[in-house]
């Protein structure tokens, strides 16, 4: 059995400006499989009704993992831009 849990926090502090903070993780009922974690931090700019622009970082743990599965830890940083017409 897979449980899977998942959390995830918004902030609208004005019109232009918001933010998030999110959790995962995934316990697998596997001895060859480890648990993998995660979480995520976020802003967003509304520049105009239309038009955002979000720079995020995520982070995953994914274990050590055998079997050609993914392993380690993985990480990114994101920058988003939105258009809406």
């Amino acid at each position: 059995t897979t449980k899977y849990f998942f959390v995830r926090a918004d902030q609208k502090w004005n019109d232009k400006w918001s933010s998030y903070l999110r959790y995962q993780q995934a316990d697998f009922d596997t001895a060859a499989i480890d648990d993998a974690k995660g979480y995520g931090v976020g802003v967003t700019y509304q520049y105009t009704p239309a038009i955002a622009f979000r720079l995020a970082y995520d982070n995953v743990d994914y274990g050590t993992n055998g079997a050609g599965l993914m392993s380690d830890k993985d990480h990114v940083v994101q920058f988003r831009t939105t258009v809406n017409f």
